[in-house]
């Protein structure tokens, strides 16, 4: 494919995607042009990151543009970016009307067009969750019926869960590839473990939320003491800084996430970057990166048992840990930001040969 340019019409200024477009910006053979939808959520987010401790304008060498739902500022960008040769990606089609318009004028214009978002995942309980999946099920899928057919392929942010649903909304199956997320190493970079026995550590990261589940794993960890595994453990919330995080991640042996209903989960790669092997909730989209990978196990939402059963082992068979050692080591590099932008313009068509 002879393509001119790159359009990213992206959600906001969020590590689990920007970074990847840096690299995608870097590695292209065509020029990249990125555009927000949420700027000034953005602008929010990196000043929370820098009372964290993380450097200023973290992503201000992208150059990205605010276009947010002005109808005629998208369709300036597409009048000097579209046609022929020209590629959009679109990570913004649920939630604005204006960008679902703005996809089929990218489309009309002659350009590839190509959505990279999660799957619906209603991330609530009770009432809230009920009345959205009345709403995935039953509105959704009419207001994106034209939108599914004029994209070209859909990346999903969500790994392989959620299929039903995109299926649902329209999406034809062959146009679905499972793709994920991806963020920068940490501070601290990569370190392989060597657990040598004695005090298993346990850490949990990430704000506690209705669709994460703490509490499967303290049932665990009380299912271990009674098996006589000892056993630390150590829960960081969301507002840890990048040097807490890293600290956490160099003292754990191992990392779980019992997410209930999450389309991702941004933690576990944290993790794999730092070397840890994961335990992570089926549920969760990067379920996918542990399966594939061999770099740690799964378990059912809510089986604490089933938990136990998996950090025991861990914490006995030394074989077992040698074998997530490795699938660490490959998930690693695999998901650096740098090799799925690589991935990334294969399926796009922009990588030539």
């Amino acid at each position: 494919m002879n393509t001119r340019e790159i359009v990213i019409w992206a959600h906001s200024e969020c590590r689990s995607t920007m970074s990847l477009y840096r690299e995608v910006r870097r590695l292209s053979p065509a020029p990249v042009k990125i555009v927000l939808w949420k700027h000034g959520v953005g602008d929010d987010v990196r000043s929370r990151r820098e009372a964290c401790g993380q450097p200023p304008c973290e992503y201000a060498d992208l150059g990205a543009e605010g276009v947010g739902d002005d109808m005629e500022k998208g369709l300036a960008v597409i009048r000097a970016h579209g046609g022929k040769g020209a590629v959009h990606v679109f990570c913004v089609y649920q939630n604005s009307q204006t960008w679902r318009k703005l996809l089929l004028e990218a489309k009309r214009s002659g350009a590839r067009v190509v959505v990279y978002a999660e799957a619906p995942c209603e991330m609530c309980t009770g009432a809230k969750a009920f009345l959205k999946r009345l709403y995935y099920r039953f509105v959704l899928p009419r207001r994106l019926r034209e939108t599914c057919r004029a994209a070209d392929l859909l990346l999903s942010q969500s790994g392989r869960s959620g299929m039903k649903r995109l299926l649902r909304l329209g999406w034809d199956r062959e146009k679905i590839v499972p793709f994920g997320y991806a963020s920068p190493a940490g501070p601290d970079g990569f370190k392989a473990r060597d657990f040598q026995g004695g005090v298993l550590r346990i850490l949990h990261t990430g704000a506690e939320t209705p669709h994460r589940d703490i509490g499967t794993l303290e049932k665990a960890i009380g299912i271990l003491a009674k098996r006589g595994v000892r056993v630390e453990f150590r829960h960081a919330g969301g507002k840890a800084s990048p040097k807490e995080l890293a600290e956490l991640n160099g003292w754990a042996d191992v990392f779980v996430a019992c997410g209930v209903s999450e389309p991702w989960g941004m933690r576990v790669n944290d993790a794999v970057h730092a070397g840890l092997p994961v335990v992570v909730s089926r549920g969760m989209g990067a379920e996918w990166l542990v399966e594939k990978n061999g770099c740690g196990c799964t378990f059912e939402p809510r089986a604490s048992d089933e938990l136990a059963d998996i950090l025991e082992r861990f914490a006995r068979d030394a074989r077992f840990r040698d074998r997530l050692a490795s699938g660490v080591a490959a998930a690693h590099e695999e998901w650096l930001p740098e090799n799925k932008a690589k991935e990334f313009l294969e399926l796009i068509s922009l990588r030539e040969g």
